[in-house]
């Protein structure tokens, strides 16, 4: 067996109505003091969990101060503002509460209040050093992980930059499935893909394991089963979705993810493209030349999802099939023209998957420059 390490939140909570015990987790683990509330511009405040998570905070004898600016893939500008902000405020402890971006940047706060510096200080392969301020992490989407992994994302211009360490893995993570009522079905849609990327793209990472391979097939079989259902609205499939994600998380938290995130971060950061789209279109492209070039881990994935065949390029026909019919399912574009991604632009798209040197090397077969354009030409559907 091989090798593993990873730390995990010290609580985790899911279930309908989980966040009524917000201040009974704070008690437990004895954290008190003034927090800082980290979301989104729209979505805390029209839904009503903004007052809802201020009211638990109040009534236990916490100050709450809100920083409600955090837009999709976070800036640098943004998340140094917030730690600004929360170390004027003597803030004690940090909760984000939104999909992947708000609590992405409810963990660079967290080290940005306790250290101070500029953001970049710590992107990776810099480490973080503790103490930082515990963050507690609530998501609302059914894509990202980011409340139980050691990854902080934020945007740069055109490229991404990633904090990478285990003292942002938050202290307390809440997944209160209610909260999938409110998420729109194209959202469903998008970031259950990403957590679909996550799930295969660990299955295919250098440092995947006996404990990330469970993690990843049983979220991908959950996400197989349920998104048709899940993005017309179902709630017990959104639930499914939900619990399936965190599954992914895990996952990355163990291993990290390849090539598909490498070659979608262009697409979000030019095109503004979601990210879980980003990485959609070019799941099957990828499936097919990890079969090719990996085949013994493809044939273990498919007896593990139950797929009747021995041939690793017949079971990567089947995972594109299946693919494919779930993007079909949900009206997103099948390719990279469908997208409305110029031709003009796939070579500036292998150029800048290159620079993800860490995805690339990751990847149990890194793929070549050629490799990559092949994927590329192939996502735009030549």
């Amino acid at each position: 067996m091989k090798l593993f390490s990873f730390r995990s939140p010290r609580k985790i909570v899911f279930g309908r109505g989980s966040i009524e015990l917000l201040p009974e987790l704070l008690d437990q683990l004895g954290i008190r003091g003034t927090a800082m509330l980290v979301t989104g511009r729209s979505f805390a405040r029209r839904s009503g969990y903004l007052d809802k998570i201020k009211s638990l905070l109040t009534s236990s004898g916490s100050k709450v101060v809100v920083f409600d600016r955090v837009e999709p893939n976070p800036s640098i500008e943004t998340v140094e503002a917030g730690g600004s902000l929360a170390r004027e405020q003597g803030v004690e402890f940090v909760i984000g509460f939104g999909g992947g971006s708000a609590m992405d940047a409810a963990k660079g706060i967290s080290v940005l209040a306790a250290h101070g510096g500029r953001l970049e200080d710590y992107f990776y392969p810099a480490e973080v050093k503790p103490p930082i301020l515990p963050i507690i992490a609530i998501p609302t989407t059914c894509g990202t992980g980011s409340e139980v992994t050691k990854y902080g994302v934020y945007s740069v211009g055109l490229k991404k930059k990633v904090i990478a360490s285990e003292e942002i893995v938050p202290t307390i993570s809440i997944l209160d499935s209610n909260v999938m009522k409110y998420l729109p079905n194209n959202i469903t849609a998008h970031t259950s893909m990403d957590a679909l990327s996550h799930a295969l793209e660990a299955y295919y990472h250098v440092k995947s394991s006996e404990l990330s391979d469970l993690y990843a097939v049983e979220s991908i079989r959950m996400i197989f089963e349920n998104f048709e259902k899940g993005v017309k609205g179902d709630f017990d499939s959104k639930e499914r979705l939900f619990y399936a994600s965190m599954l992914a998380g895990f996952a990355i938290n163990l291993a990290g993810t390849v090539v598909v995130h490498g070659l979608g971060y262009y697409l979000t950061q030019k095109f503004g493209i979601p990210h879980g789209l980003a990485n959609a279109l070019f799941l099957t492209q990828f499936i097919e030349y990890i079969a090719e070039n990996v085949p013994e881990r493809t044939v273990s994935l498919g007896k593990a999802l139950g797929i009747g065949a021995d041939d690793p390029s017949e079971i990567a026909r089947e995972l594109v099939q299946k693919i494919d019919a779930l993007k079909s399912s949900a009206g997103l574009p099948m390719n990279l023209k469908e997208a409305g991604v110029p031709e003009s632009e796939l070579d500036k798209i292998v150029e800048e998957a290159s620079s993800y040197k860490r995805n690339l090397e990751n990847c149990l077969k890194p793929p070549s420059t050629s490799d990559l354009k092949a994927i590329v030409k192939k996502a735009f559907g030549q």
